[in-house]
C-alpha cells in the first residue's frame, strides 16, 4: 500500500514542491520536506532582484495541473513567481510538510534498501524513497581569477546584487553574458560611468517576436516540424540558412534576403555564434522602443538588449580576463581597464556536488536516466537538474516529478539495471554527439521540445491525434502547439478535466492573430510544398514525358529526399516560399503598420570594424 511509504524530499523549491503535490496524487502519503533556507521557494527567494523578469512566458513555465493567475503579465516577476509557488504549496497542502533550516550532509541506504538522511541536526531514518531536489543553482560558481586577491575594488557575484544604485558613477567590470548577467549588466550601465562586459560567448535570444505580442518560446515549437525539411528556416524566417549556405552564395543571399539587418551573424563573430542554429537570433527589444519593454507587459522594465546597448555605446564588450592588479583587469587581446567594481555572473554549480551519495558515487548528470535515476540507486531520484536550450526548467522538472511518481507508485516500470545502464549510455553518447560544446559545462541541457515529448510517452500522458481530430481547433493544438505542461495534461496521469478545451483556445489565441495567422499559413504552406511539388513532378513524367509509372515515381521520390536532406537543393526550390517570407517580413500592412506605432529608431551600422570581439576573432 503506498499510503504505508514514506518519501523524503530534500529542497522546498519549484522542484520539491511539484514533486511531493505528484506523490501525493500517486497514493504516497507520508511526504517529508527539508530546506535549508528559511523559507520555501528556493533560487526565486534567494538569488533573484526586484526589477528582474522571467526570460520564459508564464505559460511555458507555470505547473500544467495549476495555472498562473490570469493578471499575471507575460513574463512575471521573481515576486509574482514567489507568490504563485506559495500558492501552489497552500493549494496542495504542502507548507505543512517542508522543514526549514535543515542541510543535507549525506544519503545513506541501509541492508533492507531503505534509506538514512544525514543532515546538519539530526538524521532521518528508515525512508522508502528519496528524492533530491537541490536544484542546479546551488553554490554560486566563483571562478578563479589570476590576481583577484590584489584587486582592491568591489567584488560581487550576480547572486548578490539587488539594485544597480550601487555601482553609481563608477567604472564597472561584468563577467558573463547568460540570463542574469544580461539583465545585471543592462541595469548597471544605466547609472555606471563605464560599464565593460567580459564574454567569450554569446547567444541572443528574444522573448518575443520583434514588433509583435507574441511570446516566441509559445510559437517556436511545432510537433508538425519534425515532418519538414524547412522547419528551422521558416523558424528563422528564412535566416539560419546563412550559417550554412557556402560563403560564396552568402553576399548574394544577404543582398536578397534584406532583413538579414537583425541576424546576428552579419555582426557578430563567428566564435560567438552557437554550436547548432535553434531559432537564436534577434535581441530582446527593451527601451529603445519607448514604453515598450522587453516583454511588452511591463513599461518600467529596464531594457536588456545587450546588443543595442554595445552599439550605442554604453556597454564595451572585451575578450576573456587574463589577470588583475590592484586597480585594473587585463584581457586576452593585450587592453587593460581600470575598474573600481566587478560583478561575477558565472552562474552556478548544483549543491549536489559537496554531497555524499550512497556507493560513493560522486554526481555526475550523465549517469542518470532522464537524469532522474541511477540504476545502482533503486527509489532514489533527482528532479530538477535539467534545464533546455530553449524552453523552462519548471517544466521540465514537473514532467520528472512526474515520471518518478508514477515509478514510485509501481505505475512505469524502469528496465532492470543492466538494460537500464545501457540505456543511460546510449542517452549520454547521444547527448554528447548533439551538444558536444555543452556537454564538459553544461551536461544538463537538452532540446526541450523533445525531452519533453520523450518524457511524455513515458508517463503515458503524450497527446495522440486521434484524440484532436474533433474541430480544426483541436487539430491546430495538436499539430502547433508548443510543449507548454498544459499539453501533457490531456490525456494519462494527472490528466485534468477541461485540458483539451484550454490548450486548444491557448494555441489558437496565439495563432489568432496577423502575425500568428501569417506564421500558420506559412507552416503548413511549406508542409505540404514538397509532396505536392513531388506529385506533380511525379504526374508530368509519367503523362506528359510519358516515363513509366516507376520510374516517374523513383525520381519524384528522389526529388522529395534532395529537397529534405540537401541545403542548397531545397533552397532553389523553396525560393517562392523565400519570396512569401519576404513578403510578410516587409509587408505595409503587418510589420511597417507594427513599426509606425514605434518612436524613430536608427539601426546601429553593425559592420563597423571591431564593433565586437572575443577570443581574438574582430567582426571585419
Amino acid at each position: 500500500m503506498m499510503e504505508n511509504k514514506r518519501c523524503l524530499i530534500v529542497g522546498a523549491g519549484l522542484s520539491g514542491l511539484v514533486t511531493a503535490k505528484e506523490l501525493l496524487d500517486v497514493g504516497i502519503e507520508d511526504v517529508t520536506i527539508l530546506e535549508q533556507e528559511e523559507d520555501l521557494g528556493g533560487v526565486w527567494r534567494k538569488y533573484c532582484w526586484s526589477t528582474a523578469t522571467l526570460t520564459s512566458s508564464k505559460w511555458i513555465t507555470e505547473f500544467g495541473s495549476y495555472p498562473m493567475p490570469d493578471d499575471y503579465p507575460d513574463f512575471p516577476t521573481p515576486e509574482q513567481m514567489m507568490e504563485y509557488l506559495r500558492s501552489f504549496a497552500n493549494k496542495f497542502g504542502l507548507e505543512e510538510r517542508v522543514r526549514c533550516g535543515i542541510t543535507l550532509r549525506a544519503i545513506e541506504r541501509k541492508a533492507d534498501g531503505k534509506y538514512d538522511v544525514v543532515t546538519n541536526d539530526s538524521t532521518y531514518r528508515d525512508y522508502d524513497f528519496v528524492v533530491l531536489c537541490t536544484g542546479l543553482h546551488g553554490e554560486p560558481n566563483m571562478p578563479a581569477l589570476p590576481g583577484l586577491d590584489l584587486f582592491r575594488g568591489k567584488v560581487l557575484h550576480g547572486s548578490k546584487y539587488k539594485t544597480p544604485e550601487a555601482f553609481q558613477g563608477k567604472r564597472v567590470l561584468c563577467t558573463g553574458l547568460g540570463e542574469s548577467g544580461i539583465g545585471i549588466n543592462s541595469e548597471i550601465s544605466s547609472v555606471a560611468a563605464r560599464t565593460v562586459v567580459s564574454a567569450t560567448s554569446y547567444t541572443p535570444f528574444p522573448r518575443i517576436y520583434p514588433f509583435t505580442c507574441n511570446p516566441i518560446d509559445q510559437m517556436m515549437y511545432w510537433p508538425i516540424g519534425q515532418y519538414m525539411g524547412c522547419y528551422q528556416e521558416i523558424l528563422t524566417f528564412g535566416m539560419s540558412w546563412y550559417t550554412r549556405l557556402p560563403k560564396i552564395f552568402k553576399p548574394a543571399y544577404a543582398r536578397f534576403h534584406r532583413s538579414l539587418r537583425w541576424s546576428p551573424k552579419e555582426w557578430l563573430p563567428e566564435a560567438m555564434l552557437p554550436y547548432r542554429w535553434h531559432g537564436k537570433h534577434w535581441t530582446k527589444p527593451g527601451l529603445r522602443f519607448g514604453k515598450i519593454s522587453g516583454n511588452l507587459t511591463r513599461p518600467e522594465a529596464p531594457t536588456d538588449d545587450i546588443l543595442f546597448l554595445v552599439h550605442s555605446k554604453k556597454i564595451v564588450p572585451k575578450g576573456r580576463v587574463v589577470r588583475f592588479d590592484e586597480t585594473s583587469a587585463y584581457f586576452e587581446d593585450g587592453s587593460r581597464e581600470e575598474v573600481d567594481a566587478l560583478v561575477v555572473n558565472t552562474g552556478y554549480k548544483p549543491t549536489l556536488l559537496s554531497i555524499k551519495l550512497p556507493n560513493d558515487w560522486k554526481y555526475r548528470h550523465l549517469d542518470l536516466y532522464k537524469g532522474c535515476f541511477h540504476p545502482e540507486m533503486p527509489n532514489l531520484a533527482f528532479v530538477g537538474l535539467v534545464r533546455p536550450t530553449i524552453g523552462s526548467i519548471p517544466a521540465m522538472a514537473e514532467m520528472q516529478a512526474r515520471f518518478v511518481a508514477q515509478v514510485f507508485a509501481n505505475k512505469v516500470k524502469l528496465p532492470e539495471p543492466q538494460k537500464l545502464e545501457k540505456l543511460i549510455k546510449k542517452e549520454a553518447t547521444q547527448h554528447t554527439r548533439e551538444c558536444p560544446t555543452m556537454q564538459e559545462r553544461l551536461p544538463h541541457v537538452y532540446f526541450f521540445d523533445r525531452w519533453m515529448e520523450e518524457m511524455a510517452e513515458l508517463i503515458g500522458c503524450r497527446p495522440r491525434i486521434g484524440k484532436h481530430l474533433s474541430s480544426w481547433k483541436q487539430l491546430q493544438a495538436y499539430l502547433l502547439g508548443a510543449p507548454i505542461p498544459l499539453r501533457f495534461r490531456l490525456r494519462g496521469p494527472g490528466a485534468i478535466a477541461n485540458g483539451y478545451d484550454r490548450y486548444a483556445a491557448r494555441v489558437a489565441k496565439i495563432y489568432g492573430n496577423r502575425f500568428g495567422a501569417e506564421l500558420r499559413n506559412l507552416i503548413f504552406f511549406d508542409f505540404f510544398y514538397p509532396n505536392v511539388l513531388a506529385l506533380l513532378l511525379a504526374a508530368i513524367l509519367f503523362w506528359v514525358v510519358k516515363l513509366s509509372a516507376g520510374t516517374s515515381l523513383g525520381i519524384a521520390i528522389l526529388f522529395w529526399v534532395l529537397y529534405m536532406k540537401v541545403d542548397l537543393f531545397r533552397y532553389v526550390v523553396w525560393f517562392p516560399v523565400l519570396l512569401r517570407i519576404q513578403a510578410i517580413l516587409d509587408s505595409t500592412s503587418i510589420t511597417a503598420g507594427l513599426r509606425s506605432n514605434l518612436p524613430p529608431y536608427e539601426i546601429p551600422n553593425y559592420k563597423e570594424p571591431k564593433i565586437l570581439q572575443t577570443e581574438a576573432t574582430v567582426v571585419d
